[in-house]
């Protein structure tokens, strides 16, 4: 009896101990390096992180939203446009920081305050980031959807109180009158006649013979530069900031770069939205660096435009003199005038053209 309980003793032994000298003969097989290689196999092109505090608030408080966009180093990220991605909230406000560049990786920061004005369980929606790796590869990467608690400032109603708006009136009976009515036959008749007489007219001037007409000699084209400088000259002396009429400003300021943008490199910029811009211009082959100017001037201004903040009399005229160092900062170098004026025009193309910019 007492070797039997010895024999079962020993094999329940040997079955415990050989899984884990099976598991010790996998780890030490294992190369030393292959764990690190799968996980950085696994390390993803761009990285969305986003955040909004606080997770509960009343109507028309301001609202902190972080958007962080950790990228691998060559990937470039076209970021969507938050104005009118974040609905139902408002932007209020936006920073753009600088990126802050790793040994592999980098990270884009943008904040917003935002706010809503309707009450329950809102949610800020997944905003989209397109994204191209130096590769040459597409893709998306979406942020995450958060739920934000909005809550009425109206204090409580009792149940014994009237909630809501009074009953209307009963329908109460006008007194009938014909002159309506005579007035619309009236009207009716002076359109008859009316088309009567045009319909005539238009036929006995067909009947009539054609007049010579006179090809006047074509308009010579004015260089896009000088455009954008007379229309900047003319938003000046019209003076809207002074004025203290700074939303206005800013649309006509805008305006005036999108259709240099037209003009200047064929870029379709007025028929664009501020995310889609960047990306038509990098196809146009414009200098990154204007490129990032061009995306921060132009969101700023939505800002001013469309949201509920309202820029500084000195921000708004810092703004103005960067419009224009933009314009003579771009413009084409030798070309002064219209075709065939003095000075003529560099071998990149007219006023109208692509080609990347030169210092």
């Amino acid at each position: 009896m007492r070797m039997r309980v010895l024999l079962l003793c020993v094999s329940l032994v040997a079955v415990l101990c050989s899984p884990v000298e099976s598991v010790a003969d996998e780890a030490a097989d294992r190369a030393p390096g292959e764990e690190t290689q799968a996980e950085e196999g696994q390390a993803e092109p761009v990285r969305i992180a986003v955040s909004v505090e606080p997770a509960v608030a009343t109507v028309g408080d301001r609202l902190h939203l972080r958007i962080d966009v950790d990228r691998a180093n060559g990937v470039a990220v076209a970021f969507p446009d938050v104005v009118a991605g974040v609905a139902p909230f408002e932007v209020l406000d936006g920073v753009i920081a600088e990126p802050v560049p790793g040994n592999d990786r980098t990270v884009e920061r943008r904040d917003y305050m935002i706010a809503a004005f309707e009450t329950g369980e809102l949610h800020v929606p997944a905003l989209a980031f397109e994204y191209v790796t130096a590769d040459g590869d597409t893709g998306v990467a979406f942020g995450e959807s958060l739920a934000v608690t909005i809550e009425s400032v109206l204090p409580e109603v009792r149940e014994d109180e009237e909630v809501g708006p009074r009953d209307i009136k009963p329908p109460v009976e006008l007194p009938r009158r014909v002159w309506p009515f005579i007035v619309a036959v009236l009207a009716v008749a002076a359109a008859g006649a009316a088309f009567y007489l045009v319909r005539r007219w238009l036929r006995n001037r067909t009947s009539e013979p054609a007049e010579e007409v006179v090809e006047e000699p074509p308009v010579p084209r004015i260089a896009a530069h000088l455009i954008a400088i007379e229309r900047l000259d003319a938003l000046e002396r019209e003076d809207p900031i002074g004025r203290g009429d700074i939303s206005g400003f800013y649309v006509r300021a805008t305006e005036i770069v999108r259709l240099y943008l037209r003009d200047r490199f064929g870029v379709d910029a007025i028929d664009m939205t501020t995310g889609e811009l960047p990306p038509a211009m990098r196809g146009a082959r414009i200098d990154e660096g204007e490129v990032d100017w061009s995306e921060g001037y132009l969101l700023h201004a939505d800002l001013a435009k469309f949201a509920r903040h309202v820029p500084s009399e000195e921000r708004a005229r810092s703004d103005f003199r960067e419009a224009r160092e933009f314009v003579e900062r771009t413009r084409l170098r030798g070309e002064t005038g219209a075709d065939g004026g003095s000075g003529g025009s560099d071998e990149d193309g007219t006023a109208g053209g692509g080609g990347e910019v030169t210092p």
